[in-house]
């Protein structure tokens, strides 16, 4: 949990860096989150037909140019559910899932980008 809390703390902190120009009325919050092993998330991804969608990671500062502090992971599957995993690379034997959603809508404008 203090991982999790650590992540969260700098996933705000990469906002709030990034949009150093402007101040925005932020708090913090307590979120629903489940841990476990990385090797158990991906058996449970694969009991629930889940493959990654897109992997992407978070930077130290909200730096494009900083050190990778937090690796997010976006999974779905055929029914429209949808979690997002987050670890990091100090633990990667470890993960966190930070949300999982239903029924799923994806932009119409994002599925044919540029026809």
């Amino acid at each position: 949990m203090k991982r999790l809390i650590l992540i969260l703390s700098l996933l705000c902190a990469s906002i709030v860096y990034a949009e150093e120009q402007k101040t925005y009325n932020f708090w913090w919050e307590t979120i629903p989150a489940v841990c476990s092993t990385s090797d158990e998330i991906q058996r449970w991804a694969n009991d629930k037909n889940m493959i990654p969608v897109n992997v992407s990671v978070g930077k130290e500062n909200g730096s494009p140019d900083g050190k990778v502090v937090y690796i997010v992971i976006y999974w779905l599957n055929d029914t429209g559910e949808t979690f997002a995993s987050v670890s990091t690379p100090d633990d990667p034997g470890n993960a966190c899932i930070v949300f999982r959603t239903f029924d799923l809508r994806i932009n119409s404008g994002l599925q044919n980008p540029g026809l």
